[in-house]
């Protein structure tokens, strides 16, 4: 029994260190994922009513208002003052622009995002 004697039972720096960024990386983690996978999925929904655009059944304010409520579904803060619509020719240009706030414990970061899409209408 001698030999237990002699250990301190110390905790090196380092490894406390190292599981307090891991902790910060989770936190962070926990409250962006949702955010990103809510984004992604907005982005292909934009990206398919951009290659709708040329049937005649969709027409500006039909995009402006199912691009609105699919926002909505999914919590991002989009009205129908962030989604600008601009058919030129054969183009249809979709900008939506608008800020997504994150709130983490004592700090609340505010992502500004932006979906642009051009495409030919046919």
């Amino acid at each position: 029994m001698d030999r237990w004697r002699s250990q301190r039972g110390d905790v090196p720096v380092g490894c406390l260190i190292g599981f307090v960024v891991a902790v910060v990386v989770a936190l962070v983690a926990i409250k962006t994922i949702p955010v990103m996978v809510s984004v992604g999925e907005f982005d292909k929904e934009v990206k398919a009513y951009a290659d709708r655009a040329s049937r005649p059944d969709y027409d500006d304010k039909r995009i402006r208002k199912d691009l609105a409520a699919i926002a909505g579904d999914l919590d991002i803060p989009i009205g129908a003052k962030d989604i600008w619509i601009n058919r030129a020719g054969n183009r249809i240009k979709i900008r939506i622009t608008y800020d997504y706030p994150i709130v983490f414990p004592g700090y609340t970061y505010v992502w500004h995002k932006e979906h642009y899409e051009d495409r030919p209408l046919f």
